[in-house]
């Protein structure tokens, strides 16, 4: 999903210690339009680095506003690996199961490097082909920072006294709590935008939290007219401290409903980019990244060069080191590679 801006009130008591930790996802429709003056508009001088991997956003970036990604771009990549050697990644607000067939399409020979859960945790993916086996994806782990469990129990105890619905993001699964049949429509309408079966418990997540099973993320999902009175509770609830217990998103699934995404202080998708390529020895410098909402705020700025896409929001425009002409539609990402390519600043290796 795109992200825009978050529209904070300073009268809303605790919002301003909060303010911070918190950004939004939004609908396509809200996104602003800013028209450039030229293919790639750079906000700083330094046009000699030379990059080594390309990190992409899904959702408003690589994928187009179908939630797909086109062939061209797909195969653009693939061959960008095969025949120059620079590294692909995947970092994005998406659970696991919502990166695999993506991951899939691609078709590279070596695993993806996969930032996911707004960095929440990342791993290593690639696919095999073998007709005996059914568990056709290799996943190797490489970092995961759960949400506190105070901050678990506290969410789950706070969203069932206001009536709001929670989805538990527990490795590869799932969970919600459906306390009504509209709760379990809008779980359908996730299930159609992000092709994952979710899984309904009747426990409030007891047995899982009994386990140890922390989940990645949390999800709390509420009417659009409960905005302002959910964000002022989990705000007090967690960042009414100098010291924040939790990251705050506030977003919009489209044809649903808004939401609160719950994840741990110190996650944001920049600092799981640094992780991932401390993992695989490439240094931050040599690392391109695109993306399009404010989530992507901190992405954006760990890398070497950030490019924002056109369809991107002012706030990450603001922070960019460019933003391309074309927008996710118009295959801007393979564009911007592209010129990348023929200025000669990528990193060949093969």
């Amino acid at each position: 999903m795109n992200d825009h801006d978050s529209a904070l009130n300073p009268t809303i008591p605790g919002q301003q210690a909060a303010v911070a930790q918190v950004k939004t996802i939004g609908s396509n429709i809200e996104v602003e339009m800013v028209e450039e003056e030229s293919v790639v508009k750079t906000t700083n001088s330094n046009n000699s680095k030379k990059f080594s991997m390309i990190a992409l956003d899904l959702d408003g970036t690589l994928l187009q506003s179908n939630h797909r990604m086109a062939d061209v771009q797909a195969e653009y990549l693939r061959r960008l690996y095969l025949e120059d050697g620079i590294r692909i990644c995947i970092a994005t607000g998406r659970a696991p199961h919502s990166v695999y067939e993506h991951v899939q399409q691609l078709a590279l020979p070596d695993p993806v490097p996969v930032v996911c859960s707004n960095g929440a945790r990342g791993f290593l993916l690639s696919f095999h082909d073998d007709d005996n086996d059914d568990n056709l994806q290799r996943l190797q782990e490489i970092f995961y920072t759960p949400v506190d469990r105070h901050v678990v129990e506290t969410t789950i105890q706070l969203a069932k006294k206001m009536g709001y619905c929670v989805q538990y993001y527990l490795e590869d699964v799932v969970y919600a709590n459906p306390i009504d049949d509209e709760h379990r429509q809008l779980l359908k309408v996730y299930e159609s935008i992000t092709d994952c079966q979710i899984q309904e418990v009747e426990d409030d997540f007891a047995s899982l939290i009994a386990s140890g099973g922390l989940p990645s993320k949390m999800l709390v999902r509420f009417r659009d007219n409960g905005l302002q009175e959910a964000f002022r509770a989990f705000s007090d609830a967690f960042c009414s401290t100098e010291t924040p217990l939790a990251t705050i998103i506030q977003g919009f699934i489209p044809r649903a409903d808004w939401f609160l995404e719950i994840l741990h202080p110190g996650v944001n998708k920049g600092n799981g980019l640094r992780t991932m390529c401390e993992e695989l020895t490439i240094s931050l410098d040599e690392v391109v990244a695109m993306g399009d909402g404010t989530n992507d705020i901190e992405f954006l700025t760990m890398a070497g060069w950030g490019v924002a896409m056109k369809n991107a929001q002012p706030s990450l425009k603001k922070v960019a080191d460019a933003t391309m002409e074309w927008t996710n539609d118009e295959h801007g990402v393979i564009k911007t590679i592209e010129q990348l390519r023929k200025e000669g600043r990528l990193l060949v290796s093969k």
